[in-house]
């Protein structure tokens, strides 16, 4: 199927899907051409992982075609056939002197799409004239193989400019000498450690050692490099103003020694890849990182940091809200975090970041080093990261999904696991307040009735060498998980997330929504209709669930947020695969504010359809079995006993920790005194809780 649209005034896509065609010609194929003096191949690009998306938000592969003529040229076809080059005809006319990309997708029950591995592409006329072919060699993610200057000249490797000139495009290397060896693999060290940085006789090896990308001009390495505690260095990333009420440590922070090299061929000028080590020097004597796994990350700060593309800073992004509320002359702390504009529209700063900005555009390349509690290596590989999370993007120690794929490093999930097995993407999530494993815990303790939820471990984390506190590394909700913890493989589940399609086909949505409807709707007194419903929805999950909604007070949840439901799509997978919906913890963060809320009332004041066991109060025995099973849990896994015990046992896996990371990142003088203040406020919440959980579900029990 083709489809179109224009770039601006002449530059159009089409859509077209395919087949996957295979070629193993590397060389641009030569062939006599009819001489038209027109359309030309101009850009392929065969793995597109976030340089150019259709119209229909696909991030498709795609040719671009250059029309160098005065006018207008119409009736071409694109083919990866010789033999049939009529695969795909372009319907929409090229325009003078424009471009003209289509956009291939594979998996279609026709035509074509570009094999990854390299292939040529033909362009030819309606006449069957061949007018142009190229044989697109292998190539990375995101590269492109482009004319230097448009309509003419070779092609070699680029950035991808699809619907642009190429003139503009940046050079990509593809080919590289070999790199240069350490003498010492990533790990903790003592003071005054030797490394020794080797390569062929006729490089030169320059580093850097602050987790920035050297080249020529960085330092050059001469002779051994002596090892020493590099958290005496200045600070310098964590100087750097992520948001405007971000105030950076007034202390030297804890660092590790990044170093990364390059070997460059004296002759030649040839490059290698730059080669990754992270050094833990003087640890030994730091017993807030005892006992605790560690994970470097190293980025190209600009991939952080640059004001157009870094993903953790406030960069362009602010200055739209600047310009938009007028605020470009004012002096940063006058700038309001809010503002209302002339159509009475609210813009609020906390969404004006370039952290605010999603998708694979976004994500970022990084070198991540992991280390066991032990302080061991546990793999060093190279990943994709993107900021995560909705309001926490604009708090100061952000979190980060974490992705392991094939365009990245040879392996399609981390080479070890962290939380599960065959883990593809995890997530370092730091919660909404200063006890930083609040969340975690309650996730914890819900599981303990066989809710499913988000395991985590916590991780101490440093970027490009400098401490950036400690994480809760948290397994996340994807085939994977299901697959691990549920026995339901992906093409039998069904996920719903904030009442949306997170996995699933065509009918997920279709089910639960027709689920809710009956619910909402339906006479739970009528045995027929109970009988569908709970055919349909696991009730003993649905009341464990509110129950834990109830008592930890979770105030950020509605039908559309923090909500998490799945199911097999057949029954018969797993220890969950009946068929039935289920609801999964999700988001606990903003919990535990007050003892005496009464959260029922919240619930049925916020929407009537949030509080989804009231739909089973008609149901005869329904409100007392409701009621039972919260005093049961408030005696057992929800007693402040368990409770506090529990909560003690986490508080001395974090407690060092997380008083520096609120240090880092908060309050210089944060002490732990404070500390205990906060922890003696989540402990008072438990203690106090369950007599008013209990006598608010009674009121509610009674009043409706």
């Amino acid at each position: 199927m083709i489809r179109e649209f224009f770039f601006g005034k002449i530059k159009y896509t089409i859509v077209v899907t395919g087949l996957l065609a295979v070629s193993a010609a590397t060389l641009f194929y030569c062939s006599r051409f009819k001489d038209t003096g027109s359309v030309v191949i101009n850009e392929v690009c065969a793995d597109n992982f976030s340089a150019y998306r259709n119209d229909a938000g696909e991030y498709t592969d795609y040719v671009e075609l250059f029309n160098m003529s005065d006018s207008e040229v119409s009736g071409l076809y694109i083919s990866d056939s010789r033999k049939e080059l009529k695969k795909f005809r372009i319907d929409a006319a090229i325009p003078s002197n424009g471009f003209y990309v289509a956009a291939v997708s594979k998996g279609a029950d026709s035509g074509f799409g570009i094999s990854k591995d390299g292939e040529t592409i033909f362009l030819s006329d309606e006449d069957g004239n061949m007018l142009d072919a190229v044989t697109v060699p292998k190539l990375s993610y995101n590269v492109t193989y482009s004319r230097a200057q448009d309509g003419k000249g070779k092609f070699d490797s680029f950035s991808a400019t699809p619907g642009e000139t190429n003139s503009e495009a940046l050079h990509i290397e593809t080919s590289f000498i070999e790199g240069p060896v350490f003498s010492i693999e990533d790990g903790f060290y003592e003071e005054g450690t030797e490394l020794k940085i080797t390569a062929s006789p006729w490089v030169n090896i320059f580093y850097t050692d602050d987790g920035s990308v050297p080249d020529e001009n960085s330092l050059k390495y001469k002779g051994e490099i002596t090892l020493t505690d590099a958290s005496a260095k200045e600070n310098v990333y964590a100087n750097e103003i992520m948001y405007p009420t971000y105030n950076p440590p007034g202390y030297k922070i804890d660092k590790a020694n990044v170093i990364s090299a390059v070997a460059v061929n004296k002759f030649t000028g040839k490059k290698s890849k730059v080669v990754t080590h992270t050094y833990f020097v003087g640890f030994d004597k730091k017993e807030k990182y005892k006992d605790k796994q560690i994970m470097s990350l190293v980025f190209d700060p600009a991939d952080l940091f640059d004001y157009e593309r870094g993903i953790y800073t406030l960069g362009k992004k602010y200055d739209e809200y600047k310009e938009l509320g007028g605020f470009m002359d004012l002096p940063e702390d006058e700038v309001p975090g809010s503002f209302t504009d002339a159509n009475g529209e609210e813009h609020y700063r906390s969404y004006f970041t370039n952290s605010e900005y999603s998708g694979k555009e976004w994500e970022r390349k990084a070198h991540m080093t992991a280390f066991d509690a032990g302080h061991k290596e546990l793999f060093s590989q190279d990943i994709g990261a993107r900021i995560s999370g909705e309001s926490t993007r604009y708090v100061y120690q952000k979190a980060l999904n974490l992705f392991a794929r094939d365009i990245y490093d040879d392996s399609k999930k981390f080479e070890k696991s962290f939380v599960c097995d065959n883990e593809k993407k995890v997530r370092l999530r730091k919660g909404d307040g200063r006890i930083i494993y609040q969340e975690p815990f309650i996730q914890s303790v819900i599981g303990e009735t066989g809710i499913p939820f988000q395991d985590s471990v916590p991780e101490v984390v440093f970027i490009n060498g400098e401490y950036w506190g400690i994480y809760n590394l948290r397994e996340q909700y994807d085939e994977n998980y299901f697959a691990e913890h549920c026995g339901i493989p992906k093409k039998m589940l069904w996920t719903e997330k904030n009442s949306a399609v997170e996995c699933g086909d065509s009918q997920t949505d279709e089910n639960y929504k027709a689920l809710y409807d009956l619910m909402m709707n339906g006479d739970m007194s009528d045995d027929a209709v109970y009988s569908q419903v709970e055919s349909q929805i696991d009730i003993d999950n649905m009341i464990d669930y509110y129950c834990m909604l109830l008592f930890f007070n979770n105030t950020d949840i509605n039908g559309g947020h923090n909500r998490f439901m799945f199911r097999s799509k057949e029954p018969g997978y797993g220890d969950y695969g009946d068929g039935k919906w289920r609801f999964a913890a999700y988001d606990f963060d903003i919990t535990c504010e007050d003892a005496e809320a009464d959260t029922v009332s919240y619930y049925r004041e916020l929407d009537e359809k949030m509080f989804m066991p009231g739909f089973f109060y008609e149901r005869p025995g329904f409100k007392e079995l409701f009621y039972n099973r919260m005093v049961e849990l408030t005696e057992n896994e929800l007693s402040y006993e368990h409770l506090s015990k529990k909560l003690s046992e986490w508080d001395k896996v974090y407690r060092e920790q997380n008083i520096e990371t609120v240090r880092r990142f908060e309050e210089d003088d944060y002490s732990e005194e404070e500390y205990e203040k906060d922890l003696a406020a989540l402990d008072s919440f438990f203690k106090n809780r369950k007599e008013n959980v209990l006598k608010m579900l009674e009121k509610d029990i009674k009043d409706n």
